[in-house]
C-alpha cells in the first residue's frame, strides 16, 4: 500500500487494515476504483439541488457519494455524508446545511488530491 495516491489519501482513510481487507488486499483495484470517483460535477449537483431546495435530488446526489466514501475507506467523509443524510431525513435544514458545508470542503480536498496524484 504505498502508491502515490494511496500516499495522498492516507489523512482521509480510516483504519487501514480494514480497506485491506475490504479489497482482499487489491490495492490496485483500490486506486483504479478512487480515480473513477466523480469530480466536483458531484460538488456542483448537490449544491445545485440544495440551492433549489429539491431535498430529494440533495439525499440521492449525498448518498451516491457516501457509498463511493464508504466502501473504499475516506470514513471521515462517509460520516459526514451519513449525519448529512440523517438531517435531510428529519428536515432539520440548519443541520442539513451545516454538515453538507465540512462534506463539501473535505470532498472537494479528497478530489484535489486525487488529481494531484495524477
Amino acid at each position: 500500500m504505498s502508491s502515490e495516491l494511496y500516499r495522498r489519501m492516507q489523512p482521509f482513510l480510516g483504519d487501514e487494515q480494514e480497506l485491506c481487507r475490504r479489497m482482499a488486499g487489491q490495492m490496485d483495484l483500490w486506486e483504479e476504483c478512487v480515480r473513477l470517483f466523480p469530480g466536483v460535477e458531484i460538488v456542483e449537483e448537490m449544491d445545485a439541488t440544495l440551492q433549489r431546495e429539491d431535498f430529494s435530488g440533495f439525499y440521492a446526489a449525498v448518498h451516491r457519494l457516501k457509498g463511493n466514501l464508504a466502501n473504499f475507506g475516506f470514513d471521515g467523509a462517509a460520516e459526514r455524508a451519513a449525519m448529512t443524510l440523517r438531517a435531510v431525513k428529519e428536515a432539520n435544514d440548519t443541520q442539513v446545511r451545516l454538515y453538507y458545508k465540512e462534506l463539501r470542503e473535505e470532498y472537494l480536498r479528497i478530489i484535489e488530491r486525487i488529481g494531484e496524484a495524477e
